[in-house]
């Protein structure tokens, strides 16, 4: 904050309650915290500032207000910094329900604003973007206004309060919250920087929450009535993402450490970034409508995402199973869609005309498989266990030196099924020696015709 200075020689004559002509002018006031290292709002002898005061007739002390509060002629810009205080941390502490108002202030330093004799404390700030942090700040009081966390910068918030105004966290800056939480009533979050959400703390209910930033989760939740992780947004740990009108990832989001739940009350959720499951985490979806997958979706070894809805894989969409589980209550495959890997499928799949879904390595789906015409399923290099249905209207089942077992029957309507030998293993290598030879002819004699012809 500029110190504003109303003349060049910092001397303002003030009489006794009048001006020229009878008219009172308006009048910016920079104070500063010079009150140590703790001590009340509302105590005026916390307070210095930069101006002579000459008082006529002489007034002791001379000086037109108690504590910085705006009033209709008085306009207050406060600088509140424990190094130019001499300490090493300030404690200001608000007394009952009293909210002072001022224009701007700023915090330097190492700075707590306490909550103190009273359950509703509050500092209400003019300017847009007038509560400005340039240190390590704590807070503990509602703000009434916008708040600034500037870059290189971090704010602690500490119980349950209310920010009445847009949170702006800058690149480099930190904002910490722990085991409360944070509602921003009137405004949005905009991070850019570093979130901390952690025992249950939360920080949002905004109309929105938008991320070019990290966002940490330890158990913890950002909510906002539309929730947008942009390109090069992270959201990384386990605990919720909550959105009353829609969730849009452009970025990442990663569930590890446990489970973390993307929730969308009324409206779409919609991935053309980066989903993952990271391993032995969980992601859990549960959007209001199908999920659109446009994106990638990684579900690693031990790790699971699971829809509690239609996941429809669009046309670029890419789904990686690295030995984790995809759940749905139907999978639904488009065309130039992606879907490979190994592990479990858990919910029906549909494979629609022209789309391909490849299986690498020991699979299980439970539920029924329909392959719709033109549409391919490639098994390879291990084994597929179908527990339900499957249907294959003249599509195509492709072997490549792997094995479906349809444990719930095939309806064949026009299938193309294709046993083929794999880079790695075989369909004919019966006794899984990794060669095909002579011995693999005597191991199925000796096994299977044997028993057609009891």
């Amino acid at each position: 904050m500029s110190h504003r200075f109303l003349i060049c020689s910092t001397i303002l004559l003030l009489f006794a309650g009048a001006s020229l002509g009878g008219v009172v002018l308006p009048m910016d006031i920079d104070v500063f915290w010079c009150g140590g290292e703790w001590g009340s709002w509302m105590d005026g002898d916390n307070w210095c500032d930069n101006i002579l005061w000459i008082c006529d007739p002489p007034q002791s002390p001379c000086r037109p207000y108690q504590w910085p509060d705006n009033n209709d002629i008085l306009y207050f810009y406060v600088s509140i910094d424990s190094n130019d205080a001499g300490v090493e941390r300030v404690h200001v502490t608000w007394e009952g329900a009293y909210g002072p108002t001022v224009s701007e202030i700023e915090f330097r330093g190492d700075v707590h604003l306490l909550k103190w004799g009273g359950p509703w404390n509050e500092l209400i700030v003019v300017e847009p973007n007038g509560f400005l942090n340039y240190g390590d700040l704590r807070v503990e009081i509602d703000v009434r206004g916008d708040i600034v966390n500037t870059s290189g910068s971090a704010i602690e918030f500490s119980g349950h309060l209310n920010v009445f105004g847009d949170l702006y966290n800058e690149a480099g800056a930190v904002v910490n919250v722990s085991r409360d939480d944070i509602d921003i009533e009137d405004g949005a979050v905009y991070n850019a920087g570093q979130i901390w959400l952690a025992g249950n703390g939360g920080i949002g209910e905004g109309h929105l929450f938008s991320n070019t930033g990290i966002i940490r989760l330890f158990n913890g939740m950002c909510n906002g009535k539309a929730v947008v992780n942009w390109q090069d947004g992270l959201i990384k740990g386990s605990g919720f993402v909550t959105s009353n009108e829609g969730l849009w990832n452009l970025g990442t989001i990663e569930a590890a450490g446990g489970s973390l739940l993307l929730y969308v009350e009324d409206g779409k959720l919609m991935n053309v970034g980066k989903l993952i499951s990271n391993p032995g985490a969980s992601l859990h979806m549960t959007p209001a409508e199908d999920f659109n997958n446009a994106g990638m979706i990684e579900v690693n070894r031990d790790g699971a995402v699971t829809a509690d809805c239609n996941l429809v894989n669009e046309p670029n969409g890419h789904i990686s199973l690295l030995g984790g589980t995809l759940s749905a209550d139907r999978i639904i495959q488009e065309d130039d869609a992606v879907l490979s890997g190994f592990g479990g499928i858990t919910g029906d799949v549909v494979i629609n005309p022209n789309g391909s879904i490849q299986l690498t390595g020991p699979t299980s789906i439970v539920g029924d498989v329909e392959i719709n015409p033109n549409a391919t399923l490639e098994v390879s290099d291990g084994t597929t266990l179908i527990t339900g249905h499957t249907t294959c209207n003249n599509g195509t089942i492709r072997m490549v030196g792997g094995r479906v077992i349809f444990q719930g029957g095939l309806t064949n309507n026009n299938c193309n099924i294709f046993p083929e030998p794999g880079l790695y293993t075989n369909m004919a290598d019966y006794n899984l020696d990794g060669k095909v030879n002579s011995k693999d002819f005597a191991y199925f004699a000796n096994v299977w015709l044997w028993q057609a012809e009891l």
